[in-house]
């Protein structure tokens, strides 16, 4: 007996990436243990969130002094990893955005929008983690190496820099908000040669740095998951949009507030602080413009509905005035229906069959 093998098939040897393990397994294990990472930062931030900023419970500074760092070093794992994890589905990212103005009318392309989401999935969820990990875990020893903190600040300026070239498309503010802090840091880490110095001169920098990294990642993560929860027709369109206007705004403007009340700027180096400073700016433009819309909103409404009361009202004075039993003669004049009815040629008719003086009935 001759036995023959088969060759292996061209589609079958693309769909195998080790041996015995098959890609689609594998897409769908980093799929699951990416979605389960998004929804743990998420709800990990949130929580935090909430604690340190609408509780005044900061969790973030507590757990540096006595250790207790599991639920820091959770969220920015989590978050870490669902930037990383993005890889894999890089080309599967959402071209498209639900909101009120078209891509169209900003000009923009879907390829385009496509990268600004891959920079906002991948890039800014893995920048924000990467100094808070290294300040909590790494010691002095290797804090106060020139080489590594240089080679570590030389990368981030590279990705900030690629980031700005992707985001400038949609809106330079978004980079200011999303990579602004990290790439004035950076630049001066380049500069000062070590991130134990910059740290022991400036003690609330990683406090900072924690913070704005939970706002980040939470805005991040709740449209990412509110996108993918429409693709598979869990929600609607309009929620998703009415939900991401609502809830992002409110956490940059409880950000800031709270940056503003801990007076950021004497706290933070200046190539930290220019960027705060800016996102200020950027978020008192947006609230006065949100502020200005609501208004004008309101006024259009106040407006239309007083112009349908007068309407009505017209129309209410106009139906009273005139009646179904009133005339217009030749000569312009109003006069009721009843006298113009020739009562002389009705009563010639019909007062010889029945004897009714229609005359006398006018005059009563």
């Amino acid at each position: 007996q001759h036995t023959t093998t088969m060759a292996p098939s061209p589609s079958s040897s693309k769909e195998t990436f080790l041996p015995g393990l098959n890609k689609r397994y594998l897409k769908s294990f980093v799929g699951l243990f990416h979605a389960l990472c998004s929804v743990i930062a998420l709800v990990v931030g949130n929580y935090l969130f909430i604690q340190c900023f609408l509780l005044g419970n900061d969790i973030l500074a507590s757990s540096e002094v006595d250790g207790s760092s599991f639920l820091p070093t959770i969220f920015h794992v989590t978050t870490a990893a669902s930037g990383i994890l993005l890889v894999f589905f890089w080309n599967k990212i959402q071209s498209y955005q639900h909101a009120t103005t078209s891509l169209k009318a900003k000009g923009m392309t879907p390829k385009q929008m496509q990268n600004v989401n891959r920079a906002r999935g991948c890039y800014a969820l893995i920048l924000c983690a990467v100094y808070p990990l290294m300040y909590r875990y790494l010691p002095d020893e290797t804090l106060r190496d020139t080489v590594l903190s240089r080679a570590v600040a030389a990368a981030m300026v590279a990705a900030t820099v690629c980031m700005y070239n992707i985001l400038k498309v949609y809106g330079k503010g978004l980079f200011i908000l999303y990579a602004g802090t990290k790439f004035g840091f950076s630049l001066q880490v380049l500069f000062a040669g070590s991130l134990y110095s910059l740290r022991e001169s400036y003690p609330h920098l990683v406090n900072f740095f924690e913070k704005e990294a939970l706002m980040i990642s939470c805005c991040v993560e709740f449209g990412f998951l509110l996108y993918y929860c429409e693709s598979r027709r869990i929600v609607s369109v309009p929620f998703v949009r009415d939900a991401c206007k609502r809830y992002h705004p409110l956490l940059i403007f409880v950000f800031i507030v709270n940056m503003l009340k801990e007076k950021f700027w004497s706290r933070l180096p200046m190539s930290v602080s220019w960027a705060t400073l800016l996102e200020c700016v950027l978020v008192f433009l947006f609230l006065k413009k949100m502020i200005r819309g609501i208004i004008t909103t309101v006024v259009e409404t106040v407006r239309s509905k007083k112009e349908s009361s007068d309407k009505r009202e017209s129309f209410a004075r106009k139906q009273r005035r005139t009646s179904v039993f009133d005339v217009t003669s030749s000569a312009g004049r109003r006069s009721s229906i009843f006298e113009s009815i020739d009562f002389g040629e009705l009563s010639s008719s019909l007062g010889s069959s029945r004897g009714i003086n229609l005359n006398a009935l006018k005059e009563e």
